[in-house]
């Protein structure tokens, strides 16, 4: 575990944290006029922000946080791919927590930690590891 706790780990975790926030806003900021204003089913209207939100993240992390040299629509795949998963948690937290909490937007903002950590560990040790080992 001594890789995964470096300082260059924690910058990289810091630049993905902002990145972060920004498709936070996205994400939710979409599920909420698709799920709230245009009355979208919350899972289809999850699944659609979340595609936004990834589409940036990839953009912004390839660049900003791993320093990647250029775009990849091979890389850009299997960035959507590799976050498949991550949707599936994102969206069964939804359905697990849609007998406890009343407000879509409340019980999205819930999976946020969870989806964060998930998706900074597949980047960095998997999709832009070669990048990111420059780094260090």
């Amino acid at each position: 575990m001594k890789k995964l706790f470096n300082k260059a780990n924690a910058i990289m975790f810091i630049k993905f944290g902002c990145v972060g926030v920004i498709n936070t806003v996205i994400d939710a900021g979409v599920f909420f006029v698709f799920c709230e204003i245009l009355k979208i089913n919350e899972i289809v209207s999850n699944v659609i922000a979340y595609l936004i939100a990834a589409t940036n993240s990839y953009l912004m992390n390839s660049k900003g946080v791993y320093k990647e040299e250029k775009y990849s629509f091979s890389k850009y795949l299997k960035f959507l791919i590799g976050n498949t998963s991550v949707l599936v948690i994102s969206t069964l937290s939804l359905i697990a927590l849609s007998g406890l909490i009343e407000t879509n937007i409340i019980k999205k903002l819930i999976t946020v930690p969870i989806t964060t950590v998930l998706n900074f560990i597949f980047q960095r040790f998997i999709l832009f590891k070669k990048s990111a080992d420059k780094l260090e």
